[in-house]
């Protein structure tokens, strides 16, 4: 692979129209979804800071559903904007193939961590069709470095992601098959109202029994089984694309998720 290059490996999967749905994401939403409106919910930023932040060059993508893509910019990860669709994150790993490490909604950046450690590239699988901003990593990183409440709201955006990996690993080593699934749901659920992207219990799930399952150390058979006996128990409500948390304080406390442990540090800037 090329510095400076973006290598797209098209795997479409087959179905009745061929591609995925598009959550209920509005376009006043979209258009809110820069870099400078992302950061300011993780730390305050300055005027100067938000123009700066909105002058960085970016290229729009279309991304389509199983589509993959492979980055790697200068030795460093690139830097992704989704503004549409779901990803998820993977890892190359041999005799394994594909590794989903994590996965990122409307509202999240893709690949800033990364971007901090030298020869470390990124694969993106897409979840639905997407679309996306590629951002220039050498603005980002001069921004970082000349504006301390960039660099604030860039770790704090950072730990927050952190946060979000470790709850869900605490999870997956003390709890059971069922609560695992329930506390991945109160994290989705955390995640879009912390973007103020809902303002009711329901919400958009495009991702896959088969993704769940690897986030969580299961099978995908398991996952269903969960998912159904979590129904029956009128915690939730699941169609095919949404679900609703009927419980989610009862939910809270079965699985002992505590939103203020990925949040909390945000809440007190």
């Amino acid at each position: 692979m090329t510095n400076n290059a973006i290598d797209i490996h098209s795997e479409v999967a087959r179905g009745s129209s061929g591609y995925a749905q598009i959550p209920d994401v509005t376009m006043l939403q979209t258009k809110m979804t820069t870099l400078g409106n992302i950061l300011s919910r993780y730390g305050g930023l300055g005027s100067e800071a938000l123009d700066k932040l909105s002058d960085i060059n970016l290229k729009s993508m279309e991304f389509k559903r199983n589509q993959k893509l492979y980055s790697l910019c200068q030795g460093r990860a690139e830097i992704f904007i989704v503004k549409q669709g779901w990803v998820s994150l993977c890892h190359s790993i041999k005799n394994r193939g594909q590794d989903i490490c994590n996965v990122y909604m409307p509202g999240d950046i893709v690949g800033i961590r990364e971007s901090f450690f030298d020869n470390h590239d990124i694969t993106l699988l897409a979840l639905q069709n997407c679309l996306l901003d590629k951002v220039s990593v050498d603005d980002v990183h001069a921004l970082f470095q000349d504006y301390s409440d960039i660099k604030s709201a860039v770790v704090s955006y950072i730990m927050v992601n952190d946060n979000i990996a470790i709850e869900r690993l605490r999870s997956c080593t003390h709890h059971k098959a069922e609560e695992r699934v329930a506390h991945f749901l109160l994290e989705v659920y955390a995640r879009y109202k912390f973007k103020g992207m809902i303002d009711s219990n329901v919400f958009a799930f495009p991702i896959t029994q088969e993704v769940v399952g690897e986030l969580l150390g299961i099978t995908n058979v398991h996952v269903s089984r969960c998912m159904t006996a979590l129904e029956q128990k009128k915690m939730i409500r699941k169609s095919r694309n949404t679900i609703k948390l009927l419980e989610p304080e009862l939910l809270a406390e079965y699985t002992g998720f505590d939103e203020s442990l990925i949040y909390g540090h945000v809440r007190l800037v």
